[in-house]
């Protein structure tokens, strides 16, 4: 509680909206998600004209050969992994640990889903797809190297395949030295968090 003169205000969680910027950074390394999730009912302030997205440039493309066939199938958040990454982003602004609730309960239910050529992650009761050409192929590395279209343009990423020895798999999509951690998941696993990331998010410490 700040009191202000004699009136007590209280304290409030940030929209969610309001925090959405940072969670896109950390949690979206390849921009799958667009400029929806910064729409926010009730704004005060009035958005700025948004851009026109840009022009897909020609790009040469090479076949993403076994490394493709591991980066295809279901994934979700590494929770541990993904949280370090979270808190590093917020070492400058320790404010911003307040969206630390929301981000875990986002992941919980955060499902992604790679096909040839396409990505589409599952979050926030909506799903945002992206599409993919390759560019670059280090079989050595089990890396691939993309330019990514999506609703807010063009970009350049990454994602990295780790296997287990007991052989599930880790991928890691990375732009802009931001970092997407997920795991593998069953088909059940995904359409268990698909499912629930239909619905509409529920947070700690809101009603």
């Amino acid at each position: 509680m700040i009191v202000l003169g004699p009136v007590p205000v209280p304290v409030q969680a940030p929209p969610l909206m309001k925090i959405f910027p940072f969670i896109l950074a950390a949690l979206a390394a390849l921009s799958l998600f667009p400029a929806t999730a910064q729409k926010e009912e009730g704004a005060q302030k009035k958005a700025a004209p948004k851009a026109a997205p840009k022009a897909e440039a020609p790009v040469k493309t090479v076949d993403g050969g076994a490394v493709e066939k591991k980066f295809i199938g279901k994934w979700a958040p590494n929770p541990e992994a993904m949280m370090k990454e979270i808190q590093k982003g917020l070492a400058d602004d320790p404010s911003a640990a307040l969206a630390l609730p929301f981000i875990e309960a986002m992941m919980k239910n955060m499902a992604v889903s790679v096909q040839k050529g396409e990505v589409t992650i599952h979050a926030m009761g909506d799903k945002q797809t992206a599409t993919y050409k390759i560019t670059k192929v280090d079989k050595a590395a089990n890396k691939l190297t993309m330019q990514i279209t999506d609703d807010e343009g063009v970009g350049e990423g990454s994602a990295t395949i780790e296997e287990n020895k007991d052989g599930s798999k880790k991928l890691i999509l990375e732009k802009d030295g931001d970092k997407f951690i997920l795991d593998d998941i069953t088909e059940s696993e995904f359409e268990k968090r698909k499912n629930a990331a239909g619905q509409a998010p529920i947070f700690p410490g809101l009603e």
